[in-house]
Formats: structure tokens, sequence, C-alpha cells
């Protein structure tokens, strides 16, 4: 599954980059706009398989961790839910604007540097969670979706390796001796925590319920 991802992400971001190019990345909407709706039923696939944003932090990601170069984690004040709602309505007024004025904003372009730029500084969690206004639509549509990523507590050992690499933050421990729960809404469906897991017990799958959380 990761030999999968990794080519549909190589796919994706050179279209990506071709619709940029040609002038043409308002098509782009089209593929967003597709899981979207996909994610209502099998999560933030696009997150994870297709955003161009998350494919480059990926590389950005991986290569802090092997410096081992540390970055400032995400401030108290963007944790707040009027902070991401916030960015999300302010996304919407500029989307009205480009559909009434007929101009041609690089809002795509822009976003896409400021998640780089970011996770150069920033662990990624910061934009994934709380900053991205295309993260925020997802974790609205996929909130009931049937199919995630879930930890069967049968042959956990509740080591957290999950949550230390879970780059949107989206898995939680209460305490040290509990099974980790996964918050579906948040999942951005990349499969790291499948990949660090010693015991294998991590999966995608039929998603259990986690929004009261």
């Amino acid at each position: 599954m990761a030999n999968k991802r990794k080519i549909i992400q190589v796919i994706t971001l050179i279209i990506f980059v071709a619709l940029i190019v040609l002038g043409k990345v308002q098509l782009w909407m089209a593929v967003f706009l597709g899981g979207l709706l996909l994610s209502t039923v099998k999560g933030r696939l696009y997150c994870g398989y297709v955003c161009p944003i998350n494919t480059v932090m990926e590389i950005v990601d991986n290569d802090a961790a092997k410096r081992k170069r540390k970055r400032f984690k995400t401030p108290k004040w963007a944790k707040s839910n009027i902070v991401r709602v916030g960015i999300l309505v302010l996304f919407f007024i500029i989307f009205v604007f480009i559909q009434k004025t007929g101009k041609k904003l690089p809002v795509l372009p822009a976003l896409f540097a400021l998640g780089i730029i970011l996770t150069v500084f920033f662990e990624p969690s910061f934009w994934h969670r709380y900053l991205c206004p295309y993260g925020t639509l997802f974790s609205l549509f996929s909130k009931k979706s049937k199919v995630g990523y879930t930890i069967s507590e049968e042959g956990c050992i509740k080591c957290g390796m999950c949550v230390k690499n879970c780059p949107a933050d989206a898995i939680k421990q209460g305490e040290k001796n509990t099974v980790p729960y996964i918050i579906q809404s948040d999942c951005i469906v990349c499969g790291k925590c499948e990949a660090v897991c010693p015991t294998k017990v991590i999966s995608y799958d039929k998603a259990k319920s986690t929004e009261t959380v």
C-alpha cells in the first residue's frame, strides 16, 4: 500500500505542477471536489494520497527526521477552533471574491508554498490539523466516514509510537497504559502509524467513531 501511495503522489504532483505551468490550476478544483465527496465514505484519502502540498511536506519532514532537526511545535493559539473556522471563512471569502470579479488569484500556489515553508520550521501537524483550510473542510466531510485507520486493542502494546509519528496529531493516548485511538476526521490516511507499529495492529478498515472525543 505504501508503494502504491507513493506512485499516486508522484503522478498527482506532476499533474498539479503541469496545471500551474499551463495556467490552468483552477482545474485542480475538480480533483479536490472529487476527494471531498470520497472523504464521506473513505476518509481523507485526498490528503494522504493526492494533495500536492502534503506530498512535498513529506519530503521536507523526512529530511528533518534524517537530520534530527528539531522544529517548533504547534503554538497554543493555533489550536483554538476559532482559528480553524476563521481561516476557513477567509478562504471562502476569497473564493467568492474570485467568482464575483473574475480575477485569477494564485490561491492554490500560495497555500502550497505556505504549507512547505511552515513545515521547514514547524512540526507538520501545525499545517495539517490547524491551518490548512482544505484540511478543515475534509475534517467536516469525513466525520461520518465508514472506513479509516483503526487500532486493534488486542495485541497493542501501548508503546505510543503511532502517537509520536502521526503528522496530523490525529492519534491520542489518554494514559501511558491505555490503547491509543485515532480521530478519524483529523487522520490524513498517510499510513505512517501502520508503518511504525511494532505489533502491526493498525489497519485501514471499518472506522470506529471517535468524534465525541
